[in-house]
């Protein structure tokens, strides 16, 4: 008999370190694939895990960027340009 690990996603709190934003962007890919999650809920379930300073700014932009045209890939693209690093 297999028994499966319940899997609990990370949550992201607006580090700045842009391999942490990546880790947690590729775990939750991992999730929505097994899961099958349609593309239209993946930011309403993603946004759930996030924590602290990047769950204010989501509260802060999400009226200006939830619409039809706010995909999941529109979503990151967002989150990148805010919580990476700028490289002088």
């Amino acid at each position: 008999m297999y028994r499966v690990a319940r899997c609990k996603p990370m949550t992201y709190d607006g580090s700045f370190d842009p391999v942490v934003l990546e880790e947690w962007i590729r775990d939750m890919r991992k999730i929505f694939a097994v899961i099958e999650v349609p593309e239209e809920k993946k930011v309403d379930i993603e946004t759930l895990y996030l924590m602290r300073e990047v769950d204010i700014w989501w509260s802060t932009v999400k009226d200006r960027l939830v619409g039809p045209e706010l995909t999941w890939s529109k979503f990151m693209e967002e989150l990148r340009a805010k919580f990476y690093p700028i490289m002088v």
